[in-house]
């Protein structure tokens, strides 16, 4: 019976201490988020601008992106499906060896990318997770 209820103890603890480190991260995602929100909208390279970024719940950065010189309309599904395929794979890159976003790494943050056209429609997302930037 003492073992059962130091067991107990024991597991309550660690749900405790494992509860309160998830909510700091998520605490120190939302920080992040809100310094990077005072500098943005920012272009950032050929009609791309950053417009804001947001702390979702369960350790998620979202990004949020407005292709400044297209309309979905006018793109076609096959060039949406190649720039999202090339834009992920370049921020699979930087994700994996920035140094500005260990802290994502370290603690297994899913970042969120989320592309509009200029008039606000969605035009293409994709997300990156720990299993893709830690593996190979």
């Amino acid at each position: 019976m003492k073992n059962v209820i130091c067991l107990s103890v024991l597991c309550v603890t660690l749900a405790l201490s494992s509860c309160s480190k998830e909510k700091t991260i998520d605490d120190d995602l939302k920080e992040v988020a809100a310094n990077i929100n005072k500098t943005t909208p920012q272009n950032l390279a050929d009609g791309v601008r950053l417009d804001s970024v947001s702390a979702q719940p369960g350790k998620i950065f979202k990004y949020n992106y407005t292709l400044t010189d297209d309309v979905k309309e006018s793109v076609t599904p096959e060039q949406i499906e190649a720039f999202k395929a090339s834009a992920k794979e370049g921020a699979l890159r930087v994700v994996k060896t920035s140094p500005d976003i260990k802290e994502f790494r370290d603690n297994d943050v899913t970042m969120v990318y989320t592309y509009y056209d200029k008039n606000g429609k969605p035009t293409t997302d994709f997300k990156i997770t720990p299993e893709e930037y830690k593996g190979k």
